[in-house]
């Protein structure tokens, strides 16, 4: 929770704002109940948990060597490239002499923009590698169903957006990064454009330890929709001991012998059972999984009953995490 606060770039004025509202939240529900020895002792619990999550939100702002006041730079957009008919992929810089901050493979950061309207909106996106002095971002357009529109910020971000425009981000986020795990033989299982934090991974490994072995499996509805696909290919080819597999699931063979279906943007999406039987799988496998939550928790399933150990398997959520992806409820964020 902590790292989702800090990627909205709360602060500890904010915190109070909201204990305010909480408590007349709660006289509001509570009426004449709301006695003064019970509201002290709510508002006792809450400066509690409140005092621990600032001090852990002030630690993510440090470690990115930002002071209190400084939860959000300023980012100049210096490509922006449509990569798939519905995937914008953009290119970020510092838009003052700082440079922005130093991230770790597979971690996020929030972008904000201000729409139109003048409402301004924050959404969360992997960083999928480059140098230090630049950041590389990419974002699906949310196609709503009618008479629900499309999504806010994809849409902005895809048809507004331009090279020179200006957006606020925040420091990097996430605990879940590839640079502090073991060295063992590594599987990405990947969906749509669940392929970012994977390419973020992949451009740390080819960099740091390109004999690593990798095996990459990437799910898609059709070539027209896959996005970074020379990028991965390229990845892939620059380590001698990585493989890549892809899978088009709209009139594709691969998904006639499908071992489950789930939703990802309308029409099933398939893991076929082919692609696990020819991985070598073993107990030290590491796998990280990413892609729509039913399809993660059907490729789970499927890779634990293949022998890999469950706390091996390593997911990221592109939202709120409410356990659907294990069965258990952790109230994470996995990821970007």
């Amino acid at each position: 929770m902590a790292q989702r606060h800090a990627a909205l770039g709360v602060t500890r004025d904010e915190y109070d704002l909201f204990e305010r509202h909480l408590g007349d939240a709660f006289a509001a529900a509570l009426g004449p109940r709301l006695t003064a020895e019970v509201a002290d002792a709510w508002s006792a619990v809450y400066r509690q948990a409140r005092d621990e999550m600032v001090t852990t939100v002030e630690a993510i702002y440090r470690q990115a060597d930002l002071e209190p006041g400084e939860e959000w730079r300023e980012a100049l957009v210096t490509e922006h490239r449509v990569e798939a008919e519905d995937v914008v992929a953009l290119t970020l810089v510092s838009a003052d002499s700082e440079t922005l901050p130093r991230y770790r493979a597979g971690q996020f950061a929030s972008v904000q923009v201000r729409l139109p309207d003048g409402a301004r909106q924050i959404r969360q996106y992997s960083l999928r590698g480059g140098h230090d002095e630049q950041w590389r971002i990419s974002a699906r357009l949310l196609v709503g169903e009618p008479p629900a529109p499309d999504g806010e910020v994809s849409s902005h971000l895809m048809r507004e957006l331009r090279v020179g425009d200006v957006v606020s981000v925040s420091p990097p986020i996430g605990s879940l990064t590839i640079d502090d795990l073991d060295d063992a033989p590594l599987l990405f299982v990947s969906a749509g454009i669940g392929c970012t934090p994977v390419l973020g991974m992949l451009d740390h490994l080819a960099r740091t330890e390109p004999d690593r072995v990798v095996t990459v499996l990437h799910f898609e509805r059709t070539p027209e929709r896959h996005a970074h696909r020379v990028e991965l290919e390229a990845l892939v080819a620059s380590m001698p001991n990585a493989t890549l597999r892809v899978s088009y699931t709209q009139g594709s063979l691969s998904a006639l012998s499908a071992l489950a279906e789930a939703s990802i943007d309308g029409p099933g999406v398939y893991l076929d059972p082919i692609d696990l039987a020819r991985v070598d799988l073993t107990a030290s496998h590491r796998v990280f999984l990413c892609g729509p939550v039913p399809f993660m928790a059907i490729a789970r399933a499927a890779l634990i009953g293949h022998g890999v150990d469950a706390d091996r398997v390593h997911y990221f959520v592109f939202g709120p995490d409410d356990g659907s992806v294990t069965g258990a409820d952790t109230g994470q964020r996995g990821l970007g």
